[in-house]
């Protein structure tokens, strides 16, 4: 279980509602911390300008004004937030402003929806968290990987690399020579070890070099094609930090 804190604000011109959401998380998300809480157009401002905070939860008017109106008024990047919306309004009337957001709740606000949209949001936050973590640090790119076996050490460049497979407890190299090269290694080890080349974990079983990658699959479920032709199947849990890291909306 994850035991990190994510904080939030809750933007809501009915005070009541607010309180229902903020209790509503202490409740079920012990690991979400409700920072502020705004009700006017003057205090949200402040709150979204100078607030610290991982999510807005905020209704789609606050007084006269439209919460997109608002956020356009403040510096906040909304790219560098997850946006829940509250509403009175069908989804379809949402359209518009779901690009943004992440999710929407429909008034009456109800625990379930609440706990739904805060879960989707949660795990995005951490998914980009995860992916800082990886491309962060001080170690410099690899040229070479050294895969040692009984009679030998193999030694391949990072850029032959096409993708990294997991087969059991080994680890299967497939390169642009159209060569398969096995180490007993497994692929978590690798995954650290490059880390600071363009590798991505795309699934469980695939540490993809997106160097190699020449399209993304979005029909049927998401894969990416390798320049060698291959489909490699992109995790569910892995779809959203994948088109994060590739600039993908």
């Amino acid at each position: 279980m994850n035991t990190e804190h994510i904080t939030a604000i809750i933007i809501e011109e009915n005070l009541i509602e607010a309180q229902r959401i903020e209790k509503a998380i202490a409740e079920q998300c012990p690991n979400i911390v409700i920072n502020e809480i705004g009700t006017t157009p003057i205090e949200t401002k402040k709150i979204i300008n100078e607030g610290s905070y991982d999510i807005i939860i905020m209704g789609l008017k606050v007084g006269k004004d439209y919460a997109f109106e608002i956020l356009q008024k403040t510096s906040l990047n909304i790219q560098d937030k997850e946006l829940i919306l509250t509403s009175t309004e069908p989804e379809g009337n949402l359209k518009t402003y779901r690009n943004s957001a992440i999710d929407y709740i429909l008034k009456p606000l109800e625990p379930l929806g609440i706990m739904g949209a805060i879960e989707k949001a949660e795990q995005k936050i951490m998914e980009q968290k995860e992916l800082h973590n990886l491309t962060r640090g001080k170690s410099k790119p690899l040229n070479l990987v050294a895969i040692p076996s009984t009679n030998d050490v193999k030694i391949i460049k990072v850029s032959d690399i096409l993708y990294l497979k997991s087969e059991g407890k080994y680890t299967i190299f497939h390169t642009s020579k159209g060569k398969q090269v096995v180490s007993s290694t497994n692929l978590g080890a690798y995954e650290k070890k490059l880390a600071q080349n363009n590798f991505f974990r795309i699934h469980n079983s695939f540490l993809v070099n997106m160097d190699s990658v020449v399209n993304v699959q979005k029909k049927d479920g998401v894969y990416v094609e390798i320049n060698n032709r291959d489909m490699i199947p992109v995790a569910k849990r892995k779809k959203e930090s994948l088109f994060y890291y590739l600039g993908i909306k």
